[in-house]
């Protein structure tokens, strides 16, 4: 039957809290494990810049499972057959990178989920269903209501298109990515331009008035007024490196 999983983000929405996370870049399980220990929600698996390869993405998978936090998988591409092993390799669901227009977004809805709703490919012996499942049709009907579908808006077209993006039923939140934006408009990375600032508050209201999350996906770029359910507070590789040099600026 379906693993039974953790759902700590959509438990935090029901209770009408926050969910925290960490984004993980490094192939560590026991880095994810750690996340689940210091008390989080969850973890998003970047495997989009991230180092790794899908028998590591579900390593970091069974590592959330383990400390019983919700592990998100941020896909680089819209690929229907990567989003598909990913969550039957039991992610909690999937952050796309580089949503733009209403169709991309109505694909990975679809990806996401099994017919009629969708066209997310059905096997009765995943990892997602422990492997072999006894219930397969109350099994999918539940891995349907659970999966999580964000998209990251950091392009101008998505932008521009955010309003209709944000109004396209299965899609739980958006993410806004301030520094491939500011790439695309020529500032080299600067996130504290007015621009950024615009296109970020217009994303927050696109998903006010659609009725989605709007997902933090890095606390040290936002303001601190945002109101969200979901924040990640922070990255493995820069709690490490942070973590480092104040050790280090401290002994000299």
């Amino acid at each position: 039957m379906l693993m039974r999983r953790p759902r700590r983000i959509r438990a935090a929405w029901e209770a009408g809290g926050v969910a925290y996370g960490v984004a993980v870049q490094l192939p560590s399980p026991d880095v994810v494990e750690v996340v689940g220990q210091a008390g989080f929600d969850y973890t998003w698996i970047d495997a989009e810049h991230g180092s790794l390869s899908l028998a590591e993405i579900r390593e970091l998978i069974r590592g959330a499972d383990a400390v019983g936090i919700d592990a998100i998988v941020r896909v680089a591409d819209h690929d229907p057959s990567f989003i598909q092993r990913v969550l039957d390799l039991g992610a909690a669901g999937i952050m796309a990178a580089h949503v733009c227009t209403v169709e991309q977004t109505t694909a990975l809805v679809a990806a996401a989920r099994y017919a009629p709703a969708g066209r997310r490919g059905a096997c009765p012996a995943v990892r997602s269903v422990g492997h072999v499942t006894t219930d397969w049709a109350s099994d999918r009907r539940q891995a349907d209501e659970d999966v999580l579908v964000f998209g990251l808006v950091e392009d101008p077209e998505g932008v521009e298109n955010v309003e209709a993006i944000a109004s396209r039923p299965g899609l739980d939140g958006l993410v806004f990515g301030p520094f491939d934006l500011s790439m695309a408009w020529g500032l080299d990375g600067d996130v504290a331009q007015a621009e950024i600032h615009e296109a970020h508050d217009r994303v927050v209201r696109a998903c006010r008035d659609g009725g989605i999350e709007y997902v933090v996906a890095n606390a040290a770029w936002e303001p601190e007024d945002v109101v969200s359910r979901t924040v990640t507070l922070a990255g493995d590789r820069g709690v490490l490196f942070d973590g480092l040099r104040a050790l280090l600026a401290a002994r000299r």
